[in-house]
């Protein structure tokens, strides 16, 4: 498994005297959220919190202002933590804060001006002598979908497929990464998007972290344009879009990428809506109610991903595709599969099994 590029070490204590031990705040950070992709009944779901940014702060003597202590990220086994600082007699206060970001590789925030990201803290000890065990500590209800969408974006970071560096892409080297931020208001109707040319974050409102594939989607927008070094082609005839229908070859590119690499992600062939409705990928030549060709989203992204599924000709696996296109920014699916994917090393099909799997989905070079 990927590590995450780490924006810091836990902060360095004070020389200790040689009574000093160290004091402990342990447990494992957890969240409730509706579960889009098991129906439309959307049950409730209890989820850890993984790589997400803990804080321990507290008094270090009577009377001081409360500092940070030390800092660290939840456990990708349980979103476990256990903060420690070197204290030499007991601290007169200790609590840990709990943020929806991920180091400095990604991060959730309530509005566009704010760098913040959503926090919480939990309640004070006092006269803490020795480590103590928190147990679960549970995300405030209000305030959970920020850590549901921090949870998910570990999915895709870990099949990022960069090798290079800890970053999202190897554009970037370690150090120097570019952060994905979403922003995500409960109360606001607008969502659903990336802000390209703008903020160029990935915009959410109300119940849209519930379903996975649309948190996934919007990312894998960001993605793209990471891939292509921060360029991304223009799109035309896009609004609105539809996976079934016809709508330009580069709206088609752009929107069934992005459905593909939440289907990848998630392992499935399909698209959850935030209500739990779902829409299926399977398509054939005689499909109904499907318009034909490459200016049709569902055809490119269920092209794609049969390209790189299991038994596909990619090897398994999306990394060759992602490999590729950080050298060659293509403008739509005839470019990248035409022109771009025999520049790959080694070069990736279009005969055969691939050239197959695009023509069952109607797309007919």
């Amino acid at each position: 498994m990927l590590g995450l590029l780490l924006s810091g070490t836990p902060l360095a204590a004070p020389r200790a005297s040689a009574a000093a031990s160290p004091v402990c705040l342990s447990g494992a950070l957890a969240f409730d959220h509706r579960d889009a992709e098991a129906g439309t009944a959307k049950p409730w779901v209890t989820s850890p919190a993984r790589n997400a940014n803990w804080e321990l702060w507290g008094q270090t003597s009577p009377g001081s202002a409360s500092r940070l202590l030390a800092s660290g990220l939840t456990g990708v086994d349980g979103g476990t933590f256990n903060a420690c600082y070197q204290a030499s007699g007991p601290l007169p206060e200790l609590h840990m804060k709990f943020l929806s970001a991920s180091t400095q590789t990604w991060r959730v925030i309530p509005d566009r001006r704010s760098a913040t990201p959503y926090s919480f803290t939990t309640a004070s000890l006092t006269d803490v002598a020795t480590s103590r065990n928190l147990g679960t500590v549970k995300v405030p209800s209000p305030i959970q979908g920020a850590w549901n969408v921090e949870d998910t974006l570990n999915l895709l970071y870990w099949k990022r497929s960069n090798p290079d560096s800890g970053c999202w892409t190897s554009h970037q080297a370690n150090g120097a990464c570019d952060q994905l931020t979403v922003v995500w208001d409960p109360g606001a109707s607008d969502g659903g998007y990336w802000d390209y040319g703008n903020t160029n974050y990935v915009i959410l409102a109300g119940d849209m972290p519930d379903s996975h594939h649309l948190v996934l989607h919007e990312a894998g927008h960001w993605l793209q344009w990471q891939l292509y070094n921060h360029w991304f082609p223009r799109v035309t005839n896009c609004n609105p879009h539809y996976i079934n229908r016809s709508s330009s070859t580069t709206c088609a590119w752009t929107e069934g990428f992005a459905d593909a690499v939440a289907a990848y992600v998630l392992g499935d062939y399909r698209f959850v809506y935030p209500d739990g409705t779902s829409y299926s990928f399977a398509n054939g030549r005689s499909t109904p109610g499907w318009d034909a060709g490459d200016t049709v989203q569902g055809r490119v992204g269920s092209s794609l991903l049969d390209l790189w599924a299991a038994n596909g000709p990619d090897g398994g696996a999306w990394s060759r595709t992602i490999r590729l296109m950080t050298y060659n920014a293509s403008t739509d699916f005839r470019e990248y599969f035409l022109t771009d994917r025999p520049t790959a090393s080694p070069p990736l099909s279009t005969t055969g099994t691939a050239r197959s799997i695009i023509t069952s989905h109607t797309i007919d070079y």
